[in-house]
């Protein structure tokens, strides 16, 4: 038997980009501190005639409760610069306990190959047998039918090693080199391609659907030539159970030197904890029904398995770096929702107790700065806020904004999260995502992580932070007049400095202050809310606000509290409390 031996060397080289510590912690390609990545693979041809080689690509032994499903994928190569026709022969799989299976062929197998070119040959048969009984080797015979008895000669010999061996989705990955820990990267040997891929953000979504865990993985093209990304999957492996994923983006091709996203949508139960993904790819096998009509029968082989550490999909797998308020928070690279010249800054960060409905709110406010001489569209960043024992609150943004950020100026957008009463806000950290759908497929895509710091609430200062206004309250007093229908009329008069950030637009949608009138027992009797921007706003200067509280009798002493206010997507009134004013 000639054996002819064959290494192929896949090289990806990935430049290593740091990012500041506001940016996509390990980002995709850019992401680790990588200068170079070799992935060797080792692929073995064997001469299956003077013109033709063959190799294996995958091999199938899947048992189920009745039958046993055995097939293989072959790769075959015309090394002859005439087209050459497919050898005759028949194909058998030997067994650990000597029994020989004889494999069909798919009714799409070629026929013949191209010069210097190879192709695929795919075979398939069920076998009715209940054990579980290993491959030993692959046959190719050739049969002699016009002779009696038959002959058959033995062409080839492939001994099967069982870690190309596939037994399902349940099988486990033993081949040291298609282990990977989580954000290594990795080739698809299989599929021949020279994309690299690296595996960035695994997180849970829960929606009126069901809950998922969507991965998402970075494509690298370090080529010079356009590449098409080859068909793969994730499957997603718990203690007891497997669960398979869908590709929400199914063709992507990539230019030279490029950068994508992919991800997978993985429907899981809502306590699922994945312990390690596979990454598979399809293989299919035909069988015709005649008249140019055929029966695909389609299965998927486990390729790499990437291990997770505990509790991936919920508190993350990517190291969270400190942020620092106000800074720009430099977005993974391969990001196309927000454009390039648009930076996003966390300016406000606050927790505030409310009491009464025995939760928290947390107020954040990003602000977008357009870089560039065009009026920009305010892209709908998703946000959400990660405890230190992993759960997930997700931001809802104000309810409406303006639609684009004017040249050379910035625009305050705020979130609110609803936060059980036991959160301190110690450790918090903040994931920043964009909405993506494909059809039926809707996901998350991470554009930032890092952990971010929560102000301290001063309700004693006489100055108010209501980015972008600083209020300084100079003086104030609640004054009782009355009326001639015999009523007291509450209002309350203020003597403020307004400072607005002159670089932010303000408009309609911006928060507003309310004024909230209690009496001396505590029970609202009162309200008025003021804006900050347009028409009827508080201005520098004495301002005179009617607390819209009428009283048959003087009621002192009573209190204001000021908060500050806006509603949220949900149509939610979320307030701040500022300060308190008591006489």
């Amino acid at each position: 038997m000639n054996i002819k031996m064959k290494r192929s060397l896949a090289t990806l080289v990935l430049s290593a980009v740091l990012l500041s510590t506001a940016s996509l912690p390990a980002s995709a390609a850019d992401g680790q501190n990588l200068s170079a990545l070799a992935e060797a693979s080792t692929n073995v041809s064997y001469a299956l005639s003077n013109k033709v080689e063959v190799e294996i690509k995958s091999m199938l032994n899947e048992h189920e409760s009745d039958s046993t499903k055995l097939g293989t994928v072959l790769r075959i190569r015309n090394t002859s610069d005439k087209i050459t026709r497919v050898p005759d022969f028949e194909l058998r799989v030997l067994m650990a306990d000597g029994i020989e299976y004889i494999l069909q062929p798919s009714a799409k197998n070629p026929k013949s190959i191209q010069p210097k070119s190879q192709l695929e040959l795919s075979y398939l048969s069920i076998v009715e047998r209940s054990d579980d009984v290993d491959l030993t080797s692959l046959n190719f015979i050739d049969v002699d039918m016009d002779v009696y008895p038959k002959k058959e000669t033995t062409l080839l010999t492939i001994p099967v090693d069982a870690g190309i061996v596939w037994n399902g989705s349940d099988s486990t990955i033993t081949k040291s080199s298609a282990i990977l820990k989580w954000g290594e990267a990795f080739t698809l040997p299989s599929s021949r391609s020279p994309l690299g891929f690296i595996p960035v953000d695994i997180h849970k979504e829960i929606t009126a659907k069901g809950v998922s865990t969507v991965v998402q993985i970075q494509v690298v093209n370090t080529t010079k030539e356009r590449q098409t990304v080859p068909n793969f999957g994730i499957d997603g492996k718990s203690e007891s159970k497997v669960y398979s994923g869908s590709r929400a983006e199914t063709a992507v091709t990539l230019d030279p030197g490029e950068k994508r996203y992919i991800h997978i949508v993985i429907p899981t139960d809502l306590d699922t904890e994945f312990t390690s993904l596979n990454v598979v790819t399809p293989e299919s096998f035909a069988v015709s029904l005649g008249e140019g009509k055929f029966l695909e029968d389609t299965y998927r082989v486990g390729r790499v398995n990437i291990l997770l550490p505990a509790g991936a999909a919920t508190q993350g797998v990517i190291p969270a770096p400190e942020y620092i308020l106000g800074t720009p928070v430099k977005l993974d690279s391969t990001n196309k929702f927000v454009p390039s010249n648009v930076d996003v800054s966390l300016v406000e960060l606050h927790v505030t107790s409310n009491e009464d409905d025995g939760f928290n709110t947390a107020v954040a406010k990003f602000k977008l700065t357009n870089n560039s001489d065009r009026p920009i569209p305010i892209p709908a960043i998703q946000t959400e806020l990660v405890s230190l024992d992993g759960y997930a609150y997700g931001g809802r943004r104000q309810e409406a904004t303006a639609l684009s950020v004017v040249p050379n100026a910035s625009y305050v957008v705020s979130y609110s999260y609803a936060l059980p009463a036991s959160e301190t806000g110690e450790g918090l950290k903040m994931n920043l995502y964009s909405q993506q759908s494909n059809g039926d497929l809707s996901y998350k895509s991470l554009l930032a992580s890092a952990k971010v710091p929560v102000q301290k609430n001063d309700l004693t200062s006489k100055v108010l932070n209501v980015y972008p206004y600083e209020i300084t309250i100079k003086d104030w007093t609640i004054s009782a007049i009355f009326q001639a229908n015999m009523s007291y009329d509450y209002k309350l008069k203020l003597d403020l400095s307004m400072k607005p950030d002159k670089q932010v637009t303000v408009d309609k949608f911006n928060s507003k202050l309310s004024f909230e009138l209690f009496d001396n027992v505590g029970n609202p009797v009162g309200k008025s809310v003021q804006a900050l921007s347009g028409e009827g706003r508080l201005y520098n200067g004495t301002n005179t606000i009617d607390l819209n509280a009428r009283s048959n009798q003087l009621d002192f002493p009573i209190q204001v509290k000021v908060f500050e206010t806006f509603t949220n997507e949900y149509g939610e009134s979320v307030k701040r409390l500022l300060t308190t004013f008591k006489q």
